[in-house]
């Protein structure tokens, strides 16, 4: 008689693995690490060669390795890669632990930045990429203590109840300093980043920036210039129309005629809803203040619908489907 292959759930791969439900989930999806097969009702289902794959895979990344590096290795290649770094391990099996090794692991949490942080580390032998992230939460779940020592972190908005989050994501990881880069700051946020183990960065930021800010860690951030602006807009919030993956890869377009209008109009577009978002957030001292914070929220929204018809309109013109 055959032997029947043995397929086991997302909850038993998940402790057999040593990675949680949601890790699998995005692994899967961004970088096809395993084709778990589907049951009659649409259950993912492993076979023991996932189970063996994912736990390959969890080593190279807790020492060290970028996911996207590794996913469409096969097992061969990932077995020596295993064999590699048990030879350069340190003695005691701690990841992190040579006192000698000035190389910085980073984690990386964003999109408008990864292609910056990316040049400064491919042309810098002493900075090395763990992995990218969707959110602090599986950057948590994905490594192990002490395999990240920096973290990149992308965030349109920052108010000061973030800063416990990223602090105890901070400490969590075993991370010395944390990145924040933002488009709006509350002034109290900024003024308290410098003692939190977290700099503030505005956006945009290039490869420049980066590379400064790893060379000044802890230098304070200024908070830039604030202008008054008055218009008259309706009374409604109007809904949008292209989501932030949208923007992302309008941003990217490159139509045949030449035109940069769809790249700088999306980003403009980033920038307006980053605002919007942290208008409606952000804290009212008083009911002038709520005022005040309630119109500009209202102004933004209705200015970024407007840019929004206009990047349509645009897009139509180019032919590009959106």
């Amino acid at each position: 008689m055959p032997i029947t292959e043995q397929y086991y759930e997302i909850s038993a791969v998940a402790r057999m693995s040593g990675l949680s439900p949601h890790v699998l989930r995005v692994w899967e999806r961004r970088y096809s690490v395993v084709e778990p097969r589907r049951s009659d009702n649409q259950r993912r289902q492993y076979s023991q060669t996932d189970v063996d794959r994912l736990v390959l895979l969890k080593r190279l990344v807790d020492n060290g390795h970028a996911i996207g590096s590794v996913a469409n290795l096969t097992m061969d290649q990932l077995s020596d890669r295993i064999e590699k770094l048990s030879e350069t391990s340190p003695t005691d099996g701690s990841v992190g632990s040579n006192s000698t090794n000035t190389v910085q692991r980073i984690g990386l949490i964003g999109t408008s930045i990864r292609q910056s942080v990316r040049e400064l580390a491919d042309g810098d032998g002493l900075l090395r990429i763990v992995g990218e992230f969707e959110d602090l939460d599986e950057l948590q779940a994905s490594v192990q203590a002490g395999s990240i020592e920096v973290i990149f972190y992308e965030k349109d908005t920052l108010f000061m109840e973030d800063l416990p989050i990223i602090q105890r994501s901070i400490e969590t990881i075993g991370a010395v300093r944390a990145f924040v880069i933002y488009r709006f700051a509350e002034g109290q946020v900024l003024e308290s980043t410098p003692n939190s183990g977290i700099t503030a960065l505005r956006a945009p930021i290039e490869t420049a920036g980066i590379q400064m800010a790893l060379g000044t860690l802890g230098e304070p951030v200024s908070s830039g210039d604030i202008r008054e602006i008055s218009f008259h807009v309706d009374e409604s919030i109007p809904p949008r129309m292209f989501s932030p993956e949208d923007l992302m890869r309008f941003s990217k377009i490159s139509p045949a005629l030449q035109c940069e209008c769809p790249r700088h109009l999306a980003t403009i577009l980033r920038s307006l809803v980053a605002f919007e978002e942290y208008s409606s957030k952000c804290e009212s001292k008083n009911t002038k203040d709520a005022e005040l914070h309630g119109f500009l929220h209202l102004t933004t929204a209705q200015c970024r619908f407007d840019m929004e018809k206009a990047l349509a309109k645009v897009l139509t013109h180019e032919g590009i489907r959106y």
